[in-house]
């Protein structure tokens, strides 16, 4: 399976949060959203970061209060990107090297999804589920003709 898969069942929104903006937004963000991940935005609405929930838990270690640190003083900027024609193996390699849990799909320059690790968790539940019961109609002698 590939990337645009896991975006065509999920769906393409994406959870934003502008540069201008603190840390504990972002927190509060997450909270509201039930979310762990969030790209920054500038001033023309271009993803110039992402914002996690380690960034929080890093931020809060460094600086407790959240209130006035700028979500840009905590944020990613080296972000990990995919294309939609990516496999899903290359994306759990490229997390796995990358010790991170989401990647953001570009089309070009233009953001069109997140994937997450949840995301490639969930594929893969669901391609087990199919194994499993494609083993058993062939124990069976059952699904074919």
């Amino acid at each position: 399976m590939f990337v645009k898969g896991i975006l065509d069942e999920k769906g393409k929104d994406l959870i934003t949060i502008a540069e201008s903006e603190t840390a504990q937004a972002a927190a509060n963000l997450f909270k509201t959203e039930r979310i762990g991940f969030a790209i920054v935005t500038g001033d023309s609405s271009a993803h110039v970061g992402s914002v996690s929930e380690r960034d929080i838990v890093q931020a809060l270690a460094d600086h407790g209060d959240l209130s006035s640190t700028p979500v840009t003083e905590i944020m990613t900027r080296n972000v990990v990107t995919v294309c939609p024609d990516d496999t899903l193996e290359t994306v759990q390699e490229i997390m796995t090297e990358r010790r991170t849990r989401h990647v953001i799909v570009k089309e070009g320059d233009k953001v069109v999804g997140v994937v997450s690790i949840g995301d490639l968790i969930k594929q893969s539940l669901n391609q087990c589920q199919i194994d499993t019961s494609q083993m058993r109609d062939y124990i069976g002698g059952t699904g074919y003709q």
